[in-house]
């Protein structure tokens, strides 16, 4: 049977809004509730253009968006996104953060509301 791809997730964009429907599609399509506590999380962090997503993408087989650097430094990576690692034994769960600068980053919050 093929291995089907699950393309990166947003888990939090650009202004810390929380993607609770995003986790749950990702949580049902990779089958993660089947793996009860038997799972892994890794991540880099660093400052932002330092490579992070590269990194995580040769390591662990994931396909996060990279800079271009033929078209200069800038920020690729906006928020917290997941992924399940290609091929890796226990299930492994990346995560592509933002930079830890955030030189670009502005003042805008999330807001929720709950009624």
């Amino acid at each position: 049977m093929a291995q089907v791809s699950l393309f990166p997730v947003q888990l939090i964009d650009r202004k810390g809004c929380f993607n609770d429907g995003g986790l749950d599609h990702f949580v049902r399509a990779t089958k993660l509730a089947n793996h009860g506590v038997s799972y892994a999380v890794v991540t880099v962090m660093g400052p932002q253009s330092s490579g992070k997503s590269t990194l995580l993408n040769h390591l662990f087989g994931t396909k996060f968006i990279e800079m271009d650097a033929s078209e200069g430094r800038s920020q690729t990576t906006r928020g917290i996104w997941i992924e399940k690692c290609a091929g890796i034994a226990p299930f492994t769960i990346a995560m592509d953060l933002e930079g830890t600068d955030g030189s670009e980053r502005g003042e805008e919050a999330c807001v929720a509301y709950i009624s």
